[in-house]
C-alpha cells in the first residue's frame, strides 16, 4: 500500500482520457436507455428520461474524482487547462515509493534491534558468570573434602565452562553480522531510490 495514501486512487494517464472514459459511458447509458422506451413504449417520456441519465452519468463522475489521479496528481490539485502536461511514470513513482517504505521497515527492525540486543546479551553473560561462580564453587568444595575426586573433576568442570564462553562470543559475532548486513542494506536501499528519482527527473526533462 501506498504510504503517501491510506487507501490508494484510480490512476488515469491523462484528463482527456477522464473526459473519453465519462463519453464512453454516457453513450452507453443513452443506448441502453434508447433500447428500454423503445421496449416499452415510452417515447413522450424520452426527454426527461434522457435528461435524468445525463444527470446520474455526471453525478456518478463527481463522487468518483476525489478517488482519482491523473498523470500522478490528485485530481483537485490538477490543472485541467495545462494542455502540455508532461507524462507521469506511475510503474517509476510506485517503485520509488516502495523502496522509500522498504527503507522504513528497515530502520524500524534496526531500532527494534538496538533496543532489544544489548539487554539480551547483557543476559548472556549474567548466566554466564552465575554458571561460572556455581562451578568455582562446586570446585572448591571438591577441593576441601576429597582431593582424588577434585582432580578427576576438574577438567570436567572447565571443559564444561569453554562451551559457553565460546556460545556467548559466537551470539555476539553474529548480533555485529546482523547489525552490519542491516546498515548495508539500508544505505543500498537509499542510494536505489536516489538513482531512480534522479533518472525520473532526467527522463521528466526530455522534450520529444
Amino acid at each position: 500500500m501506498d504510504s503517501r495514501e491510506d487507501l490508494p486512487r484510480v490512476s488515469v494517464d491523462s484528463v482527456q482520457a477522464w473526459h473519453r472514459l465519462k463519453n464512453n459511458c454516457r453513450t452507453a447509458a443513452l443506448a441502453s436507455l434508447e433500447e428500454h422506451i423503445a421496449a416499452h413504449g415510452l417515447i413522450g417520456e424520452r426527454d426527461a428520461l434522457v435528461a435524468h441519465t445525463n444527470q446520474f452519468v455526471e453525478r456518478t463522475f463527481q463522487m468518483a474524482q476525489p478517488n482519482l489521479r491523473i498523470n500522478g496528481q490528485n485530481y483537485e490539485s490538477l490543472d485541467q487547462d495545462e494542455q502540455n502536461t508532461e507524462p507521469f511514470d506511475e510503474a517509476l513513482d510506485r517503485r520509488i515509493w516502495s523502496l522509500a517504505d522498504t527503507r522504513l521497515q528497515w530502520q524500524k527492525r534496526i531500532a527494534e534491534t538496538r533496543r532489544t540486543l544489548p539487554q539480551e546479551i547483557a543476559t548472556t553473560i549474567l548466566d554466564l558468570f552465575d554458571q561460572h561462580r556455581i562451578t568455582d564453587g562446586e570446585e572448591m568444595g571438591a577441593l576441601g573434602g576429597d582431593t582424588t575426586g577434585g582432580e578427576d573433576t576438574e577438567p570436567e568442570e572447565n571443559d564444561d565452562a569453554l562451551p559457553r564462553y565460546s556460545e556467548v562470543e559466537q551470539r555476539f559475532q553474529k548480533t555485529l553480522a546482523i547489525g552490519e548486513e542491516m546498515h548495508q542494506m539500508v544505505a543500498s536501499q537509499e542510494e536505489r531510490a536516489e538513482r531512480m528519482r534522479t533518472v525520473s527527473g532526467e527522463v521528466k526533462a526530455l522534450k520529444f
